[in-house]
């Protein structure tokens, strides 16, 4: 809770990423730099979800919405700050929502969710991002051995849901059409 005068932290969060992005410090990587450090001050303040989805897979995901709503929230910036943290606050909270989101989605998944087949076919097919890693499945279905995951994806392969790119450690996946009718 906030007194007079003061702000919620996530609004001084977004405020301190927006302000990172203007005044672009670095010759590159001012985003990713902005993104390490939201992360970081997002779980200083008790929004830990960071640990078990990456909100940096959430913003590559909607990065047509990231710069529409930096642009936005960029007008007036450079103009004594007459400028409104509104439309990158709302855009950086809807990132934190559907981190929270697809964090619950796990946890209702790992929790009876069927064999350790079903759990690994349903992320793959449900929630991984695109394109995946067998590391991007182990951290998101733990407790499941590197054979389950590879019979899962063979036969997900077989079936014509997924495609491999590459082989051996730097292999990745991408779904070519959903499992759902």
């Amino acid at each position: 809770m906030t007194t007079h005068g003061e702000s919620h932290t996530l609004l001084n969060i977004a405020a301190f990423a927006l302000d990172l992005l203007c005044i672009h410090p670095f010759a590159d990587g001012n985003g990713r730099v902005a993104r390490l450090a939201t992360t970081h001050l997002l779980q200083r303040s008790g929004y830990g979800v960071g640990k078990y989805v990456s909100v940096e897979q959430l913003i590559y995901e909607t990065k047509d919405e990231y710069y529409l709503a930096l642009q936005a929230s960029t007008k007036g910036w450079f103009d004594d700050g007459r400028h409104s943290v509104w439309p990158w606050a709302a855009y950086l909270l809807g990132r934190l929502d559907a981190a929270y989101a697809r964090f619950g989605a796990r946890v209702a998944a790992g929790m009876g969710g069927g064999t350790k087949q079903v759990r690994v076919r349903d992320f793959i097919l449900l929630q991984a991002p695109s394109p995946f890693t067998i590391a991007d499945i182990r951290r998101a279905v733990p407790g499941i051995s590197d054979n389950t995951i590879r019979l899962v994806l063979a036969e997900l392969r077989d079936q014509g849901l997924i495609a491999n790119d590459g082989t051996g450690r730097s292999a990745s996946w991408r779904r070519i059409r959903s499992g759902r009718t």
